[in-house]
């Protein structure tokens, strides 16, 4: 059984390490992804030059980067002459998402003008999307994974295509395929604004050569994108191979860096640069403050986890052998002797159990990791550094477990622990009244310095950001905080099992004025305490990891809807133009979708989305109160902003109410135009209300702070598309109603729109109506029904449809349940191991089957009675001081809410105290063998 506890904890963490650890790291992703006799890959940004270096990593950039649309990006010669002697720069372009379709009437290699018309009347089963890849003849081998038939482009109207555009569109070689490139959309990738130079243009090409791949990708000859590059190459980013015989080295890298240009180079990665020549990383305090704060909490946590788990099982071997230890000490065995005696059993037990859950957890890892597999071609690496770790731990926790078994049978006394029985603790029955009382409380004061200690930290100062700070010195001053923690945590655990025993105590006193059955089962916790704490003990902890993770669970999620703007809430559909290309068409691919979903599932309806259109002459914005508004540079809060009533609180704009989108569809602008039946559709808090004001010609805001104490909002009316006082030619006032997490900033009706001067709309999507809120699972099927119809619409929903975020967010929780459960049962095992004799007697002399049931149900449920209200308690009280530090160091949101997720913790407890129950009437029946009580 100790062995168990201990395979147990090892098992997850080897298991959990090899699930999200196996990737391969981003230096062998970089590697495998450059072409075979390429020494760099080489990109040439249209970021502005401010007189400071492209700041690159090896594996490339950092991160997105903004591209200037007037910054043309150094050229060949720019980046030759820093490049070694003897290289050779070949450039290729990179498309956006194109239109691919076989239905229009163009010849391979005919190029001509196009727009929403060119496609307007293609049966959309021949049309899909696609990216595409132009170079000139030399550099195109270099570029195309292997062919698995055909050959490469011979000529600028042929292509190479992948099997996935091929099933797409039904086509092979020899036949041909046109592309269009539909209007801008305004957003830019990191290949600058080339959606804007190539919008409105198509080429078609013949079909020369397919490559076994399920991206949407072609690979042609240049002369389509380039001419049209060349052209007009301000903030376009450019793209070249480096071939020769000379390395291009980091030094060289970091001289292209001042061109704003970065090389992802075969030497560098294979001769990784040491830690001093890379750039600084600039960080902010209070987030390496807040990493470090989780890191210890669940570092701790863990710790105690594992440490609980298999002490039991060495507190109740020690106790069974203590005639064996007795025999030993009586024959010349030193104290020492018998520490080493227990220790060892623990050195032994620890290096099998981190054996055995070293080898389950590999087999489990490797399963979930396979069952997770995103269908990506990227190879996967085992990370065998975690077998040697786990099993080293478990060793080391198997030395710690028996730390205390160990001092108890050093202190055995030959004649004591000869005896047939041990009567109960000295302690239990010397010393004053007052003494007992003063012993009894120092279980709550403990409890209580933990928690000043905890408070106590959360009042210390924060560290002021400062963004040139370098990682190497951005963690100190954090030590106290961290000891702090530490002794807040250590402080509360004793504290409890102090309560623990002090429970025990009480219960005793009371048992006299108990029923036999449960006087008999609080007696003997008295007596065994060495049986009792450590499985109390063992179900506090594992129940307080649980109940710790659901409320870090529950907080992080409602964190994220507050930092997200969505179209829809848990269980609803929103549907949008996967690449855009204009109102007409991109409403006929929509709908073509919700026919298609009609068919295979209950669909009683759709609403349609628009927005103001982006180059329409007149824009409209919400402005925030006279009376109630914020300085120059600064913004709401997210608690003013979310938060209805709230005294307003202006914050730098860095840190002000901004959220993030989460749209299935490109383009549009910050004012979105729908009727109150559409809003209706989205499911949000507050829809209902909101859609009555906005058909009765209010607006909807999803900014609290932007409602005036009327319930009314400012609404500027401008030729600029981003209104705000300073270029509004009118400010006009609207009722107004807030939905929280609503994406669009500003809601309008199409009659209020009218109103106000807006000329059309632009369209962007379609909510799509059902008889009720859709499961995971039907929410799962819709989105595979449209994506295996068309390439062209994308399905959008909440991105946490539950409280506790998705189902595989509700994994860990699961597998710290099944934990939990693990540990209540194996503990009530370990402690049937020595009641068993007892059961015997009682049987012998006369008690019945039902009763011996009855008096072992009631034994565990003193242990479930006493570490599950606990373990619940102090799991709660450290998921809040988690949540509590978030929130004041505001990093990765403002973490509003703590949300405990009552009814998940309701799950582990009633999962803990049932499996518990079930194992105690599994046991509970009278032994079918006689027990010898007799001596060793």
């Amino acid at each position: 059984m100790a062995t168990l506890l201990v395979a147990l904890p090892v098992a997850a963490l080897v298991g959990g390490t090899v699930l999200t650890q196996s990737a391969v790291p981003s230096r062998d992703v970089a590697l495998a992804g450059m072409p075979e006799g390429v020494q760099a890959k080489i990109t040439a940004t249209a970021v502005a030059d401010t007189g400071k270096p492209f700041p690159q990593i090896p594996e490339g950039a950092p991160g997105p980067w903004v591209d200037d649309t007037k910054t043309v990006p150094a050229s060949g010669a720019d980046i030759a002459a820093l490049l070694p002697v003897g290289s050779h720069l070949l450039q290729y372009w990179n498309s956006p998402a194109l239109i691919a379709s076989t239905g229009l009437d163009l010849a391979p290699g005919e190029q001509s003008a196009a727009g929403s018309g060119a496609i307007r009347n293609v049966d959309l089963s021949l049309v899909s999307s696609a990216t595409l890849q132009e170079a000139g003849q030399a550099t195109l081998p270099l570029l195309v994974p292997r062919l698995a038939e055909g050959s490469l482009p011979g000529s600028g109207s042929e292509v190479v295509i992948t099997t996935a555009i091929a099933k797409d569109l039904g086509i092979g070689i020899g036949d041909t395929l046109a592309w269009v490139a539909p209007p801008h959309t305004g957003w830019m990738s990191t290949d600058g604004r080339i959606g804007a130079v190539i919008q409105d243009s198509q080429r078609a090409y013949r079909v020369s050569g397919l490559v076994a791949q399920d991206e949407q990708q072609a690979w042609a000859r240049d002369g389509w994108l380039s001419t049209m590059v060349k052209a007009d190459p301000a903030g376009v980013d450019t793209h070249w191979l480096m071939v020769g015989n000379e390395p291009l080295t980091w030094d060289q890298a970091k001289a292209l860096n001042r061109l704003q240009a970065f090389a992802v180079s075969r030497h560098v990665l294979e001769n990784y640069p040491s830690t001093h020549e890379l750039y600084p990383v600039a960080v902010d305090p209070r987030a390496v403050l807040n990493h470090a704060v989780s890191v210890v909490l669940a570092t701790v946590v863990g710790g105690l986890l594992v440490l609980f788990l298999i002490t039991p099982a060495f507190a109740v071997a020690t106790e069974q052998s203590r005639r064996t230890l007795g025999l030993a000490a009586a024959t010349g065995a030193t104290p020492a002797d018998l520490k080493r005696i227990v220790t060892a059993q623990g050195l032994v037990v620890g290096l099998a159990g981190g054996l055995l859950g070293a080898g389950l957890g590999s087999v489990a890892g490797i399963l979930a990791r396979a069952m997770a597999n995103d269908g990506s071609n990227v190879a996967t690496q085992f990370p065998w550094w975690i077998l040697p770790v786990g099993i080293g731990m478990a060793a080391l926790l198997g030395v710690l477990a028996t730390l205390f078994p160990a001092r108890s049978a050093a202190r055995l006394q030959p004649v004591e622990a000869l005896k047939d029985t041990l009567g109960p603790p000295a302690e239990a029955e010397t010393g004053s009244v007052s003494r007992r009382r003063a012993k009894g409380m120092v279980g709550p004061f403990l409890i209580v310095a933990g928690v000043v200690c905890a408070v106590i930290s959360l009042a210390l100062p924060l560290p002021v950001p400062d963004a040139t700070q370098s990682r190497q010195g951005s963690g100190q001053g954090f030590g106290l905080v961290v000891v702090l923690m530490l002794f807040a945590i250590l402080l509360t655990v004793i504290g409890l099992v102090r309560c623990l025993r002090g429970m025990v105590e009480i219960g005793s006193k009371l048992a006299s004025r108990l029923p036999a059955l449960p006087r008999l089962a609080l007696r003997d916790a008295a007596d065994h305490r060495s049986r009792f704490l450590p499985a109390a003990a063992c179900i506090l902890v594992s129940v307080c990891a649980a109940s710790f993770l659901a409320v870090n669970t529950g907080s992080l999620v409602a964190n994220e809807n507050d930092r997200t703007g969505q179209m829809v809430a848990g269980g609803r559909i929103v549907l949008g133009a996967k690449v855009p290309v204009g109102g007409e068409f991109d409403r006929l691919v929509l709908e073509d979708a919700i026919r298609v979903l009609g068919s295979e599932m209950s669909v009683t309806g759709h609403e349609p989305i628009f927005t103001v259109p982006k180059d329409g002459k007149v824009f409209v914005g919400a402005l925030m109160p006279k009376s109630n508004t914020c300085p120059e540079g600064q913004g709401p809060s997210a608690a003013s902003a979310l938060e209805p009533g709230v005294p307003l609180e202006c914050v730098d704009y860095e840190r002000a109410f901004v959220p993030q989108l989460s749209l299935p569809w490109w383009g549009g602008t910050d004012t979105y135009i729908m009727d109150g039946k559409a809003l209706r559709a989205s499911g949000l808090p507050g829809a209902d209300t909101a859609a009555r004001i906005l058909d009765a010609g209010g607006v909807v805001v999803n900014n609290a702070a932007l409602l005036s104490a009327d319930g009314t909002v400012r609404v500027a009316v401008s030729g600029d598309s981003l209104p705000d006082e300073s270029n509004a030619s009118r400010v006009v006032s609207l009722p107004g109603a807030f939905v929280r997490g609503f994406a669009p900033p500003l809601t309008v009706s199409a009659g209020t729109a009218e109103s106000l001067g807006v000329a059309g709309t632009e369209y962007v999507g379609e909510y799509v109506l059902t008889p009720a809120t859709l499961g995971d699972r039907e929410l799962s099927h819709a989105r595979s029904i449209v994506e295996d119809h068309t390439r062209l619409a994308r399905v959008g929903s909440a991105q946490f449809p539950h409280p506790w975020g998705t189902t595989a967010m509700l994994l860990p929780l699961a597998l710290l349940a099944v934990l939990a459960v693990a540990a209540a049962t194996i503990s009530l095992l370990l402690a049937r191991t020595q009641s068993v004799r007892d059961l015997a007697t009682m049987h012998a002399v006369g008690a019945t089957g039902p009763f011996l049931r009855r008096f072992t149900l009631i034994q565990a449920g003193v242990v479930l009675l006493a570490g599950v209200p606990l373990g619940t308690a102090a799991g709660l009280g450290l998921g809040f001081y988690q949540v509590a530090w978030n929130r004041r160091t505001g990093v990765g949101g403002a973490w509003l809410e703590t949300v405990p997720l009552w009814g998940p913790q309701g799950a582990v407890v009633l999962a803990v105290v049932g499996a518990g129950l079930l194992t105690a009437w599994i046991i509970g029946r009278p032994p079918k063998e006689f027990a010898r009580r007799g001596l060793d």
